[in-house]
């Protein structure tokens, strides 16, 4: 049998064609399937170029595909949100399909529909967990008010103590220079007027968290900090999703670009889920187009096809490469 499985969110879509033993036959790419950051056509075309890309790349069509999930940003945070990106799928599917929000993916590739958690932290962050027919979602309020621990609150808070070390009202730290160069600009004035006038997007300034994390790992004291705190905001996120399941035992999963920091953040957040649930075991982290397969294992589980965490580690194998190589020719 073959699926076709769709992750979109703030930032890409990314399409896959494969089958119920992880076996990947197609893969397609393109731009944000969000409709608040680039409106619904921009959205719809997204994620047709993307499908349309994994179809012509496993060389079928629709007729080909026993079953389709999308996971997509904004379903589910609210009725208005679900049926915009409904209407705009259903304009681009000619058969059934299972639509989720894009947090529902991750927790497919790394839980499998066991009782557990996921954790995903990119541009933003948000939490979803399941324990049989009860579901339950902590975080995902912004980039404004929320979204703590994610690439966009790791920037901003890098921003916020680099501008009080440069005004000398905390000590030094390296990210006064970090920052700008990063960014490529000259100085910390020049990225706060880029912000301040919406020349600089929080999306291009989350571009910054990969910085802040070598920092950290180069010893600076202040960045340190940051991917600590941020460890400890995404472990708040699984224990109050696993708190609300009533979870003693159970899974954990990370899936997100925020998790490539590692180190800090990522001892941070393992040491205090498993302070508080010492049975729970942590699962990931997943990365780019992996969650991707999570929306094969459910395209698969609704036509009760149930893939083996063997079949869809092979899968994620299988996109990693692709991905990489996709990767390797756009640089």
């Amino acid at each position: 049998m073959l699926f076709l499985g769709v992750d979109g969110g703030a930032t890409k879509t990314v399409a896959i064609v494969a089958d119920e033993n992880g076996k990947l036959y197609g893969v397609g790419y393109s731009g944000s399937a969000s409709h608040h950051f680039v409106g619904r056509e921009s959205a719809k075309m997204n994620v047709s170029t993307a499908v349309e890309g994994a179809l012509r790349c496993a060389g079928i069509d629709w007729s080909d595909i026993d079953g389709v999930c999308y996971g997509l940003s904004s379903v589910g945070d609210s009725p208005m949100d679900t049926e915009i990106v409904r209407s705009f799928v259903s304009e681009i599917t000619p058969i059934d399909f299972v639509l989720v929000n894009d947090v529902v993916n991750a927790y497919y590739a790394t839980c499998l529909g066991e009782p557990g958690v996921v954790v995903v932290a990119g541009t933003g962050s948000i939490a979803y967990g399941r324990s049989g027919l009860y579901e339950v979602r902590v975080g995902g309020w912004g980039q404004l008010i929320g979204d703590e621990g994610s690439a966009v609150y790791i920037a901003r808070r890098a921003l916020q103590e680099a501008t009080k070390a440069y005004d000398g009202r905390r000590g030094y730290t390296a990210l006064i220079d970090i920052i700008p160069r990063a960014l490529g600009f000259k100085s910390l004035e020049e990225v706060s007027f880029s912000v301040m006038t919406m020349r600089l997007s929080l999306i291009e300034l989350a571009k910054i968290a990969p910085s802040i994390a070598e920092a950290a790992a180069n010893g600076d004291r202040v960045a340190m900090e940051i991917m600590e705190e941020s460890g400890r905001e995404l472990a708040l996120l699984a224990i109050a999703c696993l708190r609300k399941l009533k979870l003693e035992h159970g899974l954990v999963g990370a899936s997100g670009g925020v998790f490539r920091c590692k180190g800090l953040l990522w001892d941070t957040f393992k040491s205090m889920i498993t302070s508080v649930y010492p049975y729970i075991d942590i699962i990931g982290p997943i990365y780019g187009w992996q969650p991707a397969a999570g929306a094969i294992f459910l395209a698969a589980y609704e036509k009760s096809v149930r893939m083996s965490r063997e079949k869809l580690s092979r899968l994620m194998e299988a996109i990693r490469i692709e991905e990489d190589r996709f990767l390797g020719f756009s640089t």
